[in-house]
């Protein structure tokens, strides 16, 4: 059964600019494209800050602001603290992971491991990831089909399907170039989106001490307790996420090896790492945290 859309002039509009913005990111882009080495590493010309906002934007989807915006709307300050417990990560990467991939032209974690032990290390290391991937993939494009179906009407498998293919064309066009650049402006809509609405909300209140005052006592601490609430704890959050999704999206991520790979030099490293777990990530995680602060303001000022 075909599902109503609900989708307006507006939003169609909206996501057929968006589409064709970004393809044409993928065409353009495509023209630098000459080797291998541009296809998969940009030709390891891209600057510090570039690579600074593909790190942020891959991180940073629309989930998160669902996530995150409900997280503060329930807990408060604290929900930024998914986006804050990242920064211990920042000497592994400067240090020692990045140069080693580097200098070593290790393009995998598979390839890194088959150097480390052996060959039946990089065999069980490919088959597991590939796992991972696949159903990372399929979850994603699932979420879209699903997305589609509410805006357009069409059936979830039809909208998982187009985007595929057209994902596979723009990436295929362009490589990691185009990549790297759409990321660029991904990042920046997300970041203005986001700390505008938190402005706006600012200017509404009249200032930041009056929104301030409107939460409550509990929601303006900067970590949630030590073992509570059960699914929002400190050390929970620090170990689910700190240790172990971070650790691993940083160290294993095969996007983030890539944009690794595509700086200039391994000293670009330096100034790209703490651009973004120091400035980029905070401010990711007031945009994407702010809209339940805000909600929670306006119903306390019986706004809502």
């Amino acid at each position: 059964m075909i599902a109503q859309a609900i989708g307006g002039n507006l939003d169609y509009a909206v996501m057929l600019g968006y589409f064709v913005v970004v393809l044409g990111f993928g065409l353009y882009f495509g023209r630098f494209t000459k080797s291998t080495k541009d296809f998969f590493f940009g030709g390891q010309r891209f600057s510090w800050w570039l690579i600074a906002f593909s790190c942020v934007a891959t991180v940073v989807g629309s989930y998160s602001f669902i996530k995150y915006s409900a997280a503060g709307f329930r807990y408060g300050i604290c929900s930024t603290q998914s986006y804050l417990n990242d920064w211990f990560w920042m000497p592994i990467l400067v240090l020692v992971w990045i140069p080693i991939i580097y200098y070593r032209k290790i393009q995998s974690v598979p390839e890194y491991l088959e150097i480390r032990f052996d060959k039946k290390t990089r065999v069980a290391a490919t088959l597991i990831i590939l796992f991972y991937i696949v159903g990372y993939i399929g979850i994603n494009l699932i979420t879209l089909g699903r997305t589609l179906e509410t805006l357009l009407g069409w059936e979830v498998m039809t909208g998982a399907i187009i985007t595929a293919v057209a994902v596979a064309l723009y990436v295929y066009i362009g490589g990691q170039t185009a990549v790297i650049m759409t990321d660029l402006l991904q990042g920046i809509i997300l970041l203005v989106a986001g700390l505008g609405l938190f402005a706006a909300a600012i200017y509404h209140f009249g200032g930041f001490g009056n929104f301030w005052a409107l939460l409550p006592t509990e929601h303006k601490y900067a970590f949630s307790d030590f073992n509570g609430p059960p699914k929002f704890s400190f050390i929970g959050i620090y170990a689910q996420d700190g240790l172990a999704n971070t650790g691993a999206l940083m160290l294993m991520h095969q996007g983030f090896i890539m944009r690794f790979l595509s700086l200039k030099s391994v000293k670009d490293s330096r100034r790209m790492v703490v651009c973004w777990i120091l400035v980029l990530e905070p401010l990711a995680a007031i945009a994407t945290s702010c809209g339940g602060w805000n909600a929670k303001a306006l119903g306390n000022n019986g706004g809502v």
